[in-house]
């Protein structure tokens, strides 16, 4: 999956590594190939984990919110992160 499909805000699940099947959020794209991501809990907004775009599985849900909220150079809070994926999988799950 190229990252250019992957957006910032969007829900994804990790599909390698030591937090494989956990839902995170894009915060940030880092080049061909790389995404920064956050969940609130582990990987926290202020040291978000880098993994390559092959070790996700991308879901077709975005915090627009969020997104808007970065794209403005606004603090998101780990508790926001936290909240914006518990509707995204509520609403995945509906």
């Amino acid at each position: 999956m190229p990252a250019g499909e992957l957006k910032v805000g969007q829900l994804v699940y990790s599909r390698a590594g030591r937090d494989q099947g956990r839902p995170f959020l894009v915060w940030q794209l880092a080049g061909p190939g790389r995404v920064y991501l956050v969940d609130g809990k582990l990987r926290r907004t202020s040291k978000p984990k880098l993994k390559n775009v092959l070790h996700v599985q991308a879901v077709n849900r975005v915090a627009t919110a969020i997104a808007a909220r970065l794209k403005q150079g606004e603090v998101v809070t780990d508790a926001e992160v936290r909240r914006a994926i518990a509707q995204l999988l509520e609403t995945e799950q509906a």
